[in-house]
């Protein structure tokens, strides 16, 4: 596939099957006060530094990720900015250390060049369009861009989503029939009979402000997912009492509303709670060293 095509439809990019679809504007959440820990993020799905010519704050500007249930919990993300392939190449050459402290190594995949950062991969596909992700899911759509055409297999309200020019990100979901995600319900109630996932959310005061909705499969299910988001509500308003003295972090309260088989749920983050959550997902998105 022509460069021109991958950078003009990189969601087209993605593997078809994905659980859950997002895309982020990095550029407006790099001008908010969460840049710093957005950095160490980006740094860790895509292991670069500064001796491959890449700084997250200056040379990403959007990603779109997946998550799948391939071979186990798989992701993979297309990434938009600038980036310099030929430092990249020269530094896994010289197998310099990545920001994670691991070597970069390029190993060959068909006609590219793969490079692996200790459990995360990436390819650079054009100047300004880079995939990310794990072994297997970067092969899966690597073998689609081969075959010479990509085509998006999203739903129409997808679409509508991530046209929406007022929303900072986005995330959808058709997790109907995903046997994933039933498995999982024993667990994670609100998950039994999940099918649809409409997230959209901005980086305006008070630091990000999230709206969405959950479909299920009938009313009975949609009442235990707004049940378990009321429970959230009530330790959110304990944890901000607990908060008033000193002695932990505010968790933000949740508006929910139940209407047949929908949810439809509101949330505004605070700065620092924000920062909290990103935190969270610094450790959880560090490469394993296995």
């Amino acid at each position: 596939v022509d460069a021109t095509t991958i950078d003009s439809d990189p969601i087209a990019v993605l593997p078809a099957g994905a659980l859950l679809i997002g895309q982020l504007d990095a550029r407006a959440l790099f001008a908010t006060a969460l840049g710093g820990h957005v950095a160490r993020i980006a740094t860790n799905v895509v292991p670069l530094g500064q001796e491959s010519n890449f700084v997250p704050s200056r040379d990403v500007h959007r990603i779109f990720g997946a998550t799948y249930a391939m071979q186990g919990a798989d992701f993979c993300a297309v990434v938009q900015g600038t980036f310099d392939e030929a430092a990249i190449g020269r530094a896994a050459q010289a197998r310099v250390k990545t920001p994670a402290g691991v070597p970069l190594i390029a190993t060959a995949y068909g006609d590219n060049t793969l490079y692996t950062a200790a459990n995360v991969g990436f390819v650079v596909l054009t100047p300004q369009t880079l995939l990310s992700g794990n072994e297997t899911c970067m092969r899966r759509a690597l073998d689609r861009l081969r075959r010479g055409r990509i085509e998006r297999s999203l739903a129409p309200w997808m679409h509508e989503l991530f046209d929406n020019e007022k929303a900072d990100f986005v995330m959808v979901g058709d997790l109907t029939g995903q046997v994933v995600v039933e498995a999982t319900a024993s667990s994670f109630p609100f998950l039994g009979g999940l099918r649809l996932v409409r997230v959209l959310g901005n980086f305006r005061e008070p630091g990000a402000n999230v709206v969405g909705s959950l479909t299920y499969r009938d009313s009975q299910a949609a009442g235990v997912g707004a049940q378990t988001i009321n429970q959230l509500q009530q330790v959110a308003a304990f944890a901000s009492l607990l908060s008033m003295l000193g002695l932990a972090p505010t968790i933000p309260p949740i508006t929910v509303a139940q209407q047949g088989n929908d949810i439809a749920f509101a949330v505004a983050i605070d700065t620092r709670s924000a920062v909290m959550l990103l935190e969270l997902l610094v450790q959880v998105s560090q490469p394993s060293m296995r």
